[in-house]
C-alpha cells in the first residue's frame, strides 16, 4: 500500500481511498485554529475536501502516465557507423517501416567511430526503457568483442537481441584485367609463391578482414592483407591494379561487376545469389565456407521485456512489409527474419565462429 499526502485541517480523520494509495487527512490540535482563525468547522471540512481532491489528482497523474501504452514518446535508434553505408542504409530503411507499425516517432542517429563501438557503447549506456535502440553488425557485435582489448562490452552481457534484420552476401572479386579468371586460379597462384597476392579490407576488423581471412583458413592460402580506412578506396586500388583480390559485401560490390570494373569469382553464402546467378558459391568450389555480412536489432540489457516484445512485433511486421523488400532487393540484401530467441542463438553461434577465426588466424588491431 502507497500513502499518499498529510492534509492538515480542522477533522478528526478523513480518508480517500484511491487504486492501492490511502491518503490520510487528520486533525493536529490547535494548528488548524491558528492556520484559519474564524473559519467555521463546516468550512474546514470543505477545505479538507478540497485538498483531498487535489492530492487524488496529483498522486493519480504519474498512474495515468505510467498506463500510456509503449511508446508514448520519440524512440531513438543509434546507428553506430557514418551515414551512406551500407550500415546506415540497411539502418534507415529499417527504421522508417518500423515506425510505421509503432505508434510515435524514430529518430535516428549516427554515432560512428572506433569500428562502430562508440556508438554501441552509447547504445548500451543509455537508459534501459525501450526508448534507445541500436542497429547491430557482425562487425560489432560478434567481431569487435573479440577483437579489440577492453571494448567494454560483450552482446551477452550489455544487449537483448530483439531479432533480425538483414544479410548481406560478400563476393571474392578481382579487378576486371586480372589475369585471375576463376577462383582455382587464384589458389593456384597462391600455391606456387606463397604469400605473393594480397587482398584489400575496409580496416582491420572489418567484414572484408575476417571473411578474407576465414577463406585463408578454409582454402590454406596465404593472401596478405592491406588495411584501408574504409571500402571505397580498397575498391579503387583492385580496379586500379594494386590489390589481387578482394572479398566485399554485394551491396557494394554489384554496381562495379555490372558496369565491367571487376570480376565476381565467387560468393560466400552456401546459396547462389538472385543478381549474380552465373557466380557459383564458395561451397560448390569445394570448400566449407559460408559467411555473411549480417545485421540486427538491439536495446540495452534490462529493458522491459512488454516493450522488447512490442519491438519484435512491430520488426516482424516491418520485414514483411513488401515495399521494405522490394527495396532491399533492389540493394543486394536479403531480410533475415528471425524473432528474439533465435536471433539470440544466432549471434551466439556468430560470437563463437568469429572467435575462433580471430584466434586461428591470429588477427590484431593494426
Amino acid at each position: 500500500m502507497r500513502r499518499g499526502f498529510l492534509i492538515v485541517c480542522d477533522a478528526a480523520r478523513a480518508t480517500l481511498d484511491c487504486p492501492g494509495i490511502v491518503f490520510t487527512a487528520r486533525l493536529l490540535p490547535g494548528l488548524a485554529d491558528r492556520l484559519y482563525p474564524g473559519v467555521s468547522v463546516m468550512s474546514r471540512m470543505r477545505c479538507l475536501l478540497i485538498s483531498l481532491s487535489i492530492a487524488a489528482g496529483a498522486c493519480l497523474a504519474p498512474l495515468t502516465h505510467a498506463a500510456d501504452p509503449y511508446p508514448n514518446r520519440a524512440v531513438r535508434a543509434v546507428i553506430p557507423f557514418p551515414a551512406g553505408g551500407i550500415n546506415d542504409t540497411i539502418g534507415r530503411v529499417l527504421f522508417k517501416h518500423l515506425a510505421d507499425t509503432l505508434p510515435g516517432n524514430i529518430v535516428v542517429e549516427n554515432k560512428p567511430g572506433a569500428g562502430g563501438t562508440i556508438g554501441t557503447l552509447n547504445a548500451i549506456n543509455s537508459p534501459a526503457d525501450g526508448y534507445t535502440l541500436l542497429l547491430g553488425a557482425a562487425s560489432t557485435i560478434a567481431v569487435a568483442p573479440n577483437l579489440y582489448k577492453d571494448v567494454g562490452y560483450t552482446a551477452e552481457k550489455n544487449l537483448i537481441a530483439v531479432g533480425g534484420i538483414a544479410a548481406v552476401p560478400s563476393v571474392v572479386i578481382v579487378a576486371e584485367q586480372s589475369p585471375y579468371k576463376k577462383w582455382a586460379d587464384l589458389v593456384a597462384a597462391d600455391k606456387a609463391k606463397p604469400g605473393s597476392l594480397n587482398y584489400g579490407s575496409a580496416g582491420s576488423g572489418t567484414s572484408h578482414h575476417v571473411q578474407a581471412e576465414l577463406l585463408n583458413l578454409r582454402a590454406g592460402t596465404t593472401f596478405m592483407h592491406v588495411p584501408y580506412k574504409g571500402g571505397a578506396p580498397a575498391m579503387t586500388d583492385l580496379i586500379g591494379g594494386q590489390l589481387d583480390l578482394l572479398v566485399d559485401p554485394l551491396p557494394t560490390t554489384l554496381a562495379n561487376v555490372k558496369a565491367g570494373r571487376v570480376r565476381a569469382l565467387a560468393v560466400t553464402t552456401d546459396t547462389r545469389v538472385p543478381e549474380l546467378p552465373d557466380v557459383p558459391t564458395l561451397k560448390e568450389l569445394g570448400l566449407d565456407y559460408n559467411a555473411s555480412t549480417w545485421f540486427g536489432l538491439f536495446v540495452p540489457a534490462g529493458t522491459p521485456p512488454d516493450a522488447v516484445a512490442k519491438l519484435s512485433t512491430g520488426l516482424a511486421a516491418a520485414l514483411a512489409d513488401s515495399t521494405l523488400q522490394a527495396d532491399f532487393r533492389s540493394r543486394g540484401i536479403a531480410p533475415l527474419t528471425m524473432d528474439a530467441p533465435a536471433f539470440t542463438a544466432y549471434v551466439r553461434d556468430e560470437d563463437r565462429t568469429w572467435r575462433d577465426v580471430i584466434t586461428q588466424a591470429g588477427i590484431q588491431v593494426q
